[in-house]
């Protein structure tokens, strides 16, 4: 290894001793740091095989982290796909996690307009839009506001 990529090693180091990052970020910082692409390659491949950085692991984070913030499986699939992570991954941290997407788009629903289910249909669109630009699907939004309702009439 190189002076240069000894260089592009430590940075990654710093970066991952702060939270895990996926190959694709590191590479973005470190060019951006003015590292060469080859030693910035050369270097996040040698983190990853001594087990320091993984996509998977950080595949798994990520998700857990969309998940706690109430994110639908299409947004969290987008921001997944910015950060350069491949679709493989994010299924396999999909399936660890086993979320309940109908439990997650009406607890979402309910944090963010409350229990009182919309009397008014531009109320209603604001709820369905909200919601599918969280990820939500319709099958999802509509059985949220239907379990909404039915928590009221009970």
């Amino acid at each position: 290894m190189d002076e240069q990529q000894q260089q592009a090693l430590d940075v990654v180091v710093r970066l991952l001793a702060g939270r895990e990052h996926s190959r694709h970020e590191l590479q973005q910082k470190l060019l951006q740091r003015g590292f060469a692409s080859a030693d910035a390659i050369a270097a996040i491949n040698h983190a990853a095989e001594r087990g320091w950085q993984s996509d998977a692991r950080y595949a798994e984070m990520w998700v857990r982290h969309c998940l706690q913030k109430g994110h639908g499986a299409s947004k969290v699939r987008a921001a997944a796909q910015q950060r350069g992570l491949a679709r493989e991954l994010i299924d396999d941290a999909f399936a660890a996690a086993d979320p309940d997407w109908d439990d997650a788009c009406y607890r979402r629903l309910i944090k963010r307009f409350g229990e009182q289910p919309p009397i008014e249909a531009k109320q209603r669109d604001k709820i369905i839009r909200h919601l599918l630009s969280q990820g939500f699907t319709y099958g999802q939004i509509k059985q949220a506001l239907a379990r909404q309702s039915a928590t009221q009439s009970d």
